[in-house]
Order: C-alpha cells, then sequence, then structure tokens
C-alpha cells in the first residue's frame, strides 16, 4: 500500500470502500487475536476461525486460527480504514492491485457454518472413541476392532480387537482404520 497511514488512499474515494464488507486484514505475526480484540473495542466487526488440530501440537495449544496472520473484518472501508490499520496486531488489507477486494458474505456463512457449538472447526474429526472400525491395512487387515482411545501428538489409536479368543489392545497408526 503506497503513502503514509495518515494520508488517504486513492482507492477509498471509488466504490470499493463504500460499502460495509468483509474484508481480509494480515495480522502480526501470533496476534491474530490481539488485532481482534483491539478492533472490537473500535467497534469493527471480524472474524477469527479457529480450528482444532489433530494431532495436538506438542507445544502450544490445540486450538489455533485456521488462517495465521489473517483475520476477516466487517467494515465500510472508506469510514474505518485508519482505525484498523492504527490497531495494535495489524498490518494491513489483502489487496489484489492496489485496493482491498471485499469477500462474499457466503465465504464467512460457509465457515460459521462448519463451526460446532462451541465455535471452533473441526477439520479431522477421525474415528471416535467407542466406535466400530475396519482395519484396511497393516498386519491386522481385514480384522474389525472397537477404538479405545486417540493417542495426541502420534496420529495413532488404541483399539480393543478379538485375537485368538480374547480381548486385546492394539495400537495402530489411525491412517490404517476406516470407520466401521
Amino acid at each position: 500500500m503506497g503513502g503514509a497511514i495518515g494520508s488517504v488512499e486513492p482507492w477509498i474515494e471509488s466504490p470499493v470502500g463504500t460499502g460495509q464488507a468483509w474484508y481480509v486484514v494480515q495480522t502480526k505475526r501470533h496476534r491474530e487475536r490481539v488485532a481482534q480484540r483491539f478492533l472490537a473495542e473500535r467497534k469493527v466487526a471480524s472474524y477469527l476461525p479457529q480450528i482444532v488440530e489433530w494431532p495436538r501440537p506438542v507445544v502450544g495449544s490445540a486450538i489455533a486460527p485456521m488462517f495465521p496472520g489473517y483475520l476477516f473484518v466487517h467494515t465500510v472501508v472508506a469510514e474505518q480504514f485508519i482505525q484498523i490499520m492504527r490497531s495494535p496486531g495489524v498490518k494491513t488489507f489483502v489487496t489484489f492491485g492496489a485496493a482491498p477486494v471485499p469477500l462474499d458474505d457466503s465465504i464467512i456463512d460457509f465457515l460459521r457454518g462448519r463451526e460446532g457449538p462451541d465455535g471452533l472447526i473441526r477439520c479431522n474429526q477421525g474415528v471416535r472413541e467407542n466406535s466400530e472400525v475396519r482395519i484396511v491395512h497393516g498386519p491386522f487387515r481385514g480384522l474389525t476392532a472397537i477404538v479405545e482411545e486417540r493417542l495426541p501428538a502420534r496420529e495413532r489409536i488404541r483399539v480393543l480387537m478379538e485375537l485368538m479368543q480374547r480381548a486385546t489392545r492394539v495400537e495402530l497408526p489411525e491412517k490404517w482404520v476406516r470407520q466401521g
């Protein structure tokens, strides 16, 4: 973006900057939530889709931004450009050419439609505990088992299966099984 933050961008006077729409802003590294909080204080609506990472990372939270370093804002750019650009955590608007491009509302609706009741998006549901699975790879291929536990950070599961006429616990890579 050319010019200082205080200067008026030429595209603000165009129809691009005059209607309320969703835009994408780039945030400083790991500052999406900080930017969102400061934008809320400035009465700028924003949306930060968050996902539950699986396997859980070794360090940090299992809940992370779906688009690290980016945040959606719902605004009239011509009216709130300076407030947004001066918000802590915000770097710049994402632009194509010289101006930010408004997003279709259906994009935000699509993302919000994927959220669970807790507001989080779960991308890889994987197999569920206590469900029956069919083993499709490895030495136990063709057998069925009951998922006992998903093992964090290793993309593995522990299953209970019938081996030699008794219930046996076996640890397998999650990718070796398919839902029953």
